[in-house]
């Protein structure tokens, strides 16, 4: 591991090692400077600490008995009253509801559980979450999940995290629960959310947003990843279409365009800021999109890209004046991410 590496490592290692925890605060989470309920990014974040615990005790970097010890912090926060959406223990709801977004990555955090232990202890949480996401899913014509009450936008890259989340539940028990939904979802994305110009996947399936039909980065980073479980040749097929459309070159480096060329679209907290038509989300997201699908060489190159950015932000508590923005690219929820993407074994 690189020294920058075993920083994002300690980072975690801090968060979960430290008792009393009662939530997400914004020394965790850049976002809840400006936005207290931080978004869910918190689930997010606790749901690429599992998938990197896992690449750790796979790799056997970190020993076994403190991947477990760090898995259950992990499962514990994501439990939390202050990060489920549940007023009840979720062992005590019985409507899980329309929760998709919260569900997918609880799910994932379980699906990672059994990997790193073995323990069938939260297997009965985990298929009731499965089957829940698939029945909600396939309620559908569009084969999209409820996200959030009260909410309309479906999101074909939440989709595929919900996906991933249950085909981990079906390798780790040998089941074949989302075979059906899978083959659907896809089949639906190939014939009604392709842009017609590149044949990349559109963000978002319900129009309900001016950029729904456009492929946009940090959607594809996000999808491409969570794809290269399910559907590693679809997740290829996707990533290819997407370095020809969207990577860009820019003073020697290169990064992901959050919107096509012919497009004019403007930030959103999801894409974080666009520089000369760069997404830092579509950028910093892409490192884990190369590492799941494989390609070396554009994650060598991403994360040259990257690198300078981290360490600039980095000493941001030593430069007056930038330390609330040296939280962006070193706050619990990009350190997960990126430690997600470095620390996975190439096949």
């Amino acid at each position: 591991m690189t020294d920058q590496s075993k920083s994002r490592l300690n980072r975690i290692r801090e968060f979960l090692n430290k008792p009393g925890f009662n939530g997400f605060t914004s020394d965790d989470l850049f976002i809840m400077t400006f936005i207290k309920k931080g978004w869910g990014q918190g689930i997010v974040a606790l749901s690429n600490m599992a998938e990197a615990i896992s690449n750790l005790s796979k790799s056997k970097t970190v020993d076994t008995d403190e991947c477990s010890f760090l898995i259950e912090e992990v499962l514990k926060r994501a439990l939390h009253k202050k990060v489920r959406p549940y007023k009840y223990n979720i062992h005590k709801t019985y409507d899980l509801g329309k929760f998709g977004y919260y569900l997918e990555h609880l799910n994932i955090i379980l699906g990672m559980y059994k990997e790193i232990t073995g323990s069938d202890q939260h297997r009965e949480l985990n298929e009731r979450i499965s089957q829940h996401l698939i029945k909600n899913s396939m309620s559908y014509s569009n084969y999209h999940a409820d996200l959030l009450p009260h909410v309309k936008m479906k999101w074909p890259a939440d989709q595929a995290a919900i996906l991933h989340s249950i085909w981990l539940y079906d390798k780790n028990y040998n089941t074949s629960l989302g075979a059906d939904l899978t083959i659907k979802w896809l089949q639906y994305m190939e014939q009604k959310a392709k842009h017609k110009k590149t044949g990349l996947y559109i963000t978002e399936v319900l129009g309900t947003r001016k950029y729904s039909n456009q492929p946009r980065g940090c959607s594809l980073s996000y999808m491409i990843h969570y794809m290269g479980g399910f559907a590693p040749s679809r997740a290829k097929e996707q990533w290819k279409l997407y370095k020809k459309n969207m990577l860009k070159k820019i003073f020697g480096r290169i990064g992901f365009r959050e919107y096509l060329t012919d497009y004019e679209g403007s930030w959103t907290p999801d894409s974080g800021p666009i520089v000369a038509g760069i997404g830092v989300a579509a950028t910093g997201l892409g490192l884990n999109a190369a590492s799941t699908v494989g390609d070396k060489r554009i994650f060598n190159k991403l994360e040259k890209t990257m690198k300078p950015f981290y360490s600039t932000l980095s000493i941001g508590d030593l430069l007056p004046g930038i330390n609330i923005f040296s939280r962006l690219g070193t706050d619990l929820l990009a350190s997960s991410i990126w430690l997600n993407a470095e620390t996975k074994t190439y096949s």
